[in-house]
């Protein structure tokens, strides 16, 4: 596991250890401000972490290691690296994920242990709730089609599935409470999801950010707990 962009950070190479930089447009990287004050404190702890790979990679020691130098449980080192993801390149990204699946109480970093996305047929119940299972292929397929616009999904990894899978779990439970648990249920209430996206301007980068730039979502964006119940609440719709 390593920094993402490493040669960035570097500063005064021949120092040891050698200065990291801190960029300005931080203060303008929304999934900085998405992140939460224990996350984000970590994030700069594993720059300084990184400056001290003799091979000047940014390679970072392994979980054990982190937990230890940052005074941390290792859950917390491993939920933390998960919500980074941003941040890092992560080899091991599936060994820390399968820690925290099935029978884990929601948080933002639950994810899920799936080899395949295979669509389940109509009507197969997640055999813990009682609801449909998730169907990760129709509900990226949806996503493409009613939001053509939108950076499209070439990876679908652990944390991404985790993602859905709870997001889609939130829908199927109060959709539960009309009496509605059919697959078809779930998929028509995304569809109606992606369609309001697709009205908001910031969303879709038809409206501009502080800094003059657009901004342009993704799936994975969309998914995080924060960010979906936001755009439920229409809060992202401002700039229409």
């Amino acid at each position: 596991m390593k920094i993402k962009n490493w040669a960035k950070f570097q500063h005064f190479k021949d120092r040891r250890p050698p200065w990291v930089k801190l960029y300005r447009d931080l203060l303008d990287d929304m999934e900085w401000h998405e992140l939460d004050p224990l996350s984000s404190k970590v994030l700069v702890t594993l720059w300084l972490l990184a400056s001290e790979d003799e091979n000047q990679e940014g390679k970072l020691p392994d979980t054990k290691t982190l937990s230890w130098r940052m005074r941390m449980t290792e859950k917390q080192v491993n939920e933390c690296l998960i919500k980074l993801s941003h941040w890092l390149i992560q080899d091991d990204i599936n060994t820390i994920s399968n820690k925290y699946q099935d029978d884990a109480p929601e948080t933002e970093t639950e994810t899920e242990k799936e080899t395949k996305c295979i669509s389940p047929p109509n009507g197969e119940l997640d055999d813990k709730a009682g609801l449909p299972k998730c169907n990760h292929q129709a509900i990226v397929d949806l996503y493409h089609k009613h939001l053509p616009t939108l950076r499209r999904v070439e990876v679908w990894n652990d944390l991404r599935k985790g993602y859905l899978r709870q997001r889609w779990r939130d829908v199927a439970e109060e959709l539960a409470k009309d009496n509605k648990t059919e697959i078809s249920d779930v998929l028509t209430w995304f569809t109606e999801f992606f369609d309001h996206i697709g009205q908001s301007k910031f969303l879709t980068g038809r409206a501009t950010s502080k800094d003059g730039r657009p901004f342009l979502a993704d799936l994975e964006w969309i998914l995080r707990p924060s960010n979906f119940a936001k755009i439920v609440e229409g809060k992202y719709h401002g700039a229409n």
